[in-house]
C-alpha cells in the first residue's frame, strides 16, 4: 500500500484563490467530474482538492497536542502517485505548500500518511495557536 500525502488548508475546499494557486503551481487546470472530488494530474501524480472527514484528535503536533483538522482545516488536498513513486508525490506536496506559504493567506499542515507532521504555517496576525508548548513547525 502507498503512503498518502495532505496538506490541509484553513480555506474553503472551492476557494477560488486556492484553486488559482494551485492551478499556477502544478501548471494545469483542475478536472471536475461527478462523484470526485476536483483534481489536477501533474504527470502520474493527481492532487485531489475537497472536504475531509478527519477529526480533530487523528493526528497530533510534535510537542503531543492535536492539530485540529476538521475545526480549523476544512479543506484537504491530497497528493496520489499512481506510479508509486513517494518521492514524485512528496516534491509536488512541497511545491505546493511552499506556495501556499508564499501566498501568506491561509494557515496549512502538511502531513506524511496522517503519521508525521512534516511542516505548517501560521500566517502572521492569525491569533494564537496552537498552545504554547506545541507550535507548529514554522
Amino acid at each position: 500500500m502507498s503512503r498518502q500525502t495532505f496538506i490541509f488548508v484553513s480555506a474553503q475546499a472551492r476557494d477560488a484563490d486556492l484553486m488559482h494557486l494551485m492551478e499556477q503551481t502544478l501548471g494545469g487546470t483542475f478536472t471536475f467530474e461527478e462523484g470526485t472530488d476536483p483534481y489536477i494530474r501533474t504527470g502520474t501524480v493527481a492532487v485531489y482538492v475537497g472536504e475531509h472527514d478527519f477529526d480533530d484528535d487523528d493526528i497530533a503536533w510534535p510537542g503531543g497536542s492535536d492539530v485540529p483538522l476538521r475545526s480549523m482545516y476544512p479543506t484537504m488536498i491530497e497528493f496520489r502517485d499512481t506510479g508509486g513513486d513517494q518521492q514524485r508525490q512528496q516534491a509536488i506536496a512541497a511545491q505546493v505548500f511552499a506556495d501556499l506559504k508564499s501566498a501568506g493567506r491561509w494557515p496549512a499542515v502538511y502531513i506524511d500518511d496522517m503519521q508525521k507532521v512534516l511542516d505548517s504555517y501560521q500566517p502572521p496576525g492569525n491569533g494564537p495557536f496552537p498552545a504554547k508548548n506545541d507550535q507548529p513547525l514554522t
